[in-house]
């Protein structure tokens, strides 16, 4: 569930949008134990290289396996039933240095919760709105290279604002509109 800030939207829901699922990925790599951080970079990156495949249409049932994080396997994304087992809330606070993401409310017991509710949140925001699909996975590539050229104890709006310029550079390259303003 996405819960804008009063006055946020719809001018800033697609920027919005991008930056929640990109924060979260940001927070969980930057967090991820080391035994966790390669599994959830390849799911990462294998998750953006499909969401980038299905820029239109329905996307694949199997876009992601959480085996390797010691999930119980594939992610799908189902219609709301109501309040799930574990919760994940994620906070976009605006800084004068850029947008902060804070996981402000986390499962109590140990495990993959935040790579697996990164995961989970690309997939959804993708299955959303198809237009988001290509910002999304670059987002993603870009905190893949984010915490592959720099120490992942670096701050996650650092990741963040690192993801987005990248992402917003690659459309560009692409000939596409850049990242939406917000």
């Amino acid at each position: 569930m996405l819960h804008p800030a009063p006055g946020r939207w719809p001018e800033h829901e697609p920027a919005d949008r991008l930056a929640l699922g990109v924060g979260l990925a940001a927070l969980a790599a930057g967090t991820s134990s080391d035994a966790r951080w390669l599994p959830f970079r390849d799911a990462l990156a294998g998750l953006a290289r499909r969401l980038a495949e299905a820029d239109s249409g329905p996307l694949p049932g199997d876009l992601v396996d959480t085996r390797p994080l010691g999930g119980p396997g594939g992610l799908a994304v189902v219609p709301w039933e109501g309040p799930g087992r574990a919760r994940v809330e994620v906070h976009l606070l605006e800084s004068r240095g850029g947008l902060v993401p804070l996981l402000a409310d986390r499962p109590a017991e140990s495990g993959p919760f935040a790579e697996v509710a990164a995961l989970a949140l690309l997939i959804a925001l993708a299955v959303d709105r198809e237009e988001d699909r290509l910002p999304l996975a670059l987002g993603a590539e870009g905190v893949i290279a984010w915490f592959r050229e720099s120490d992942r104890r670096a701050a996650p709006r650092n990741a963040l604002t690192f993801a987005l310029a990248h992402a917003d550079e690659r459309l560009k390259q692409a000939g596409r509109p850049g990242l939406p303003p917000g």
